[in-house]
Parts: C-alpha cells; structure tokens; sequence
C-alpha cells in the first residue's frame, strides 16, 4: 500500500505549496541540526511528519549549500573549521526563544556563584550575558564558553577533558565526567536535546549522558535551558533526570499540558 507521506506530497491539493513548504521546513530542520551537530535521519523524518524520501531531499538541499553532510544514517554540521570566530559559534542561528531563555539564565547568577555550564546554543547566549559578572567559579565543557567567561581575569574558569566534538566545540564522555568528581556548584544550568512527558529528557547521543549525570551529581540546584520548541521531542539517547531537575527557564509559548507536567512535578517555571 503506498505511503500516507507520499500520496499527501504528491496530491494536488497540496502541490502548489511544496515549494514554500519545504523551504520553511528547511529553515526549521537547519536548526534542529545547529542545536545538536548531527542527528539520525530517521528520527528526523518522524519528528517533522514526513517520509524519508522527503526529509532526505531537505538534507541534500542543505547539503549543496554546504552546511551538512551525511554518513551511515546520520547527518552532521560541517566539520568546525569554518564553525569557530573569536569565542563563537559562526554556523549558530540562535531563535529569539534562545536569545531570551539565555539572557534570563544569566540573570539567576550573582558575582561570587559557582557554576556549572553546559554547552550549546543557549548555553552560549547564557554565557555572553555573563560577561559583566566577577569572581565566578565556572566549570563547563565547552570551549567558547570557556574563552567567554575566562577574559574576565577574576574568573576561574575550569574545563573538562573528554572526546571533543567539534560541532558544538565541548566536550563528552566519561573522561569528562570524570572531572566532576569531588567539585560542588551552587547553580548547573544544563542543556536539552528534548523533553518529552514520555521518557523526560533526552540527548542525540548516547556519549552526552555521562557528563549530564555528572554534571548533575555536583550541583546544589539544577536549572534546565529549554524554549519551548524543545518539550514534545523525543531524541535518540533517553535520559529521564526530571527527578533532578529544580527549575526550567522557558518562554511563554510553552504549551499548557507541559507547564502542568512540570507543576506536577514540583519544578519551578521560569519564563523569559
């Protein structure tokens, strides 16, 4: 029996939009990427409702523009040459949710804190708002947030070892987590790859759960960074973790069944 996808492609009803359509799902599709560095082409397909001929055509589109490119399944940003100016992310399109949710993070940290970083594009917009901050112990993962913070000499900023991934320039693994091992930090404001109500949080890579847990372990308070636009995504490698979790710094468009999700759970709700 043909595929629903298909016969929804290819139906007349339909046809005239598929230019638009694509275009904008593209758009969209280039940011999930961004958010993570690679993902399954599969799971891609079942996160944006279509079939894998389609979602494969919108992964060529953008591999002609030169952004990605494909192996055994997956589809990954560039490689980081290209990716690295100063202390950013070139390649990063930050949304205005990431831009808000990462200027509200910083606010939450006071001169003296101790804190826990994790990587990514909030991360990063967390970090650039904290440039006027002092006398901040910071341990994160990521290289340019390192670069960030550490120009503020009464910063001690310390970063992990671990396998690096030149996509989000941070790094995993267990020789990451390891170096949490005997630090305490008042505040870790952590990254997602997505949260659903099913499994919780999730990560693209089996290799990102080490350092979470690690990261975890050493902080006093747990402050997830998640817009809205995360919640409703299951990706590959489950986590769960929401029994850890304090707070979520979100935007107002979150939808009503999470924000009583996440009242249930005893997690406050801090929106940009």
């Amino acid at each position: 029996m043909e595929n629903e996808s298909n016969r929804r492609e290819e139906s007349p009803v339909t046809a005239g939009d598929t230019r638009v359509e694509q275009h904008q799902r593209g758009t969209r599709l280039y940011q999930r990427i961004l958010d993570d560095g690679s993902a399954r082409i599969a799971d891609l397909a079942q996160e944006f409702s279509v079939s894998l001929p389609t979602i494969r055509k919108d992964i060529e589109e953008l591999e002609r523009e030169g952004l990605v490119e494909r192996s055994r399944g997956m589809v990954h940003l560039k490689t980081a040459s290209y990716m690295i100016d100063g202390t950013g992310l070139t390649h990063l399109q930050v949304t205005a949710k990431k831009e808000a949710v990462g200027r509200k993070a910083a606010s939450l940290i006071e001169n003296g804190d101790a804190v826990i970083l994790d990587c990514g594009a909030t991360a990063t917009e967390m970090a650039k708002n904290l440039v006027s901050r002092q006398n901040l112990r910071v341990v994160t993962n990521a290289l340019n947030i390192a670069m960030i913070l550490g120009a503020e000499p009464t910063n001690a900023v310390m970063m992990t070892g671990g396998v690096f991934k030149p996509e989000t320039l941070a790094v995993s693994g267990e020789k990451a987590s390891a170096f949490f091992e005997g630090i305490y930090a008042n505040k870790l404001f952590l990254a997602v790859g997505g949260i659903s109500i099913e499994v919780g949080i999730s990560y693209p890579d089996f290799i990102d759960l080490h350092v979470k847990k690690a990261m975890i372990s050493a902080a006093e308070r747990v402050y997830l960074l998640a817009d809205s636009g995360k919640f409703g995504v299951r990706q590959f490698a489950t986590f769960g973790a929401m029994d850890k979790v304090h707070a979520v710094v979100t935007d107002k468009k979150l939808d009503q069944k999470y924000v009583k999700w996440l009242q249930g759970l005893n997690i406050e709700i801090i929106y940009v």
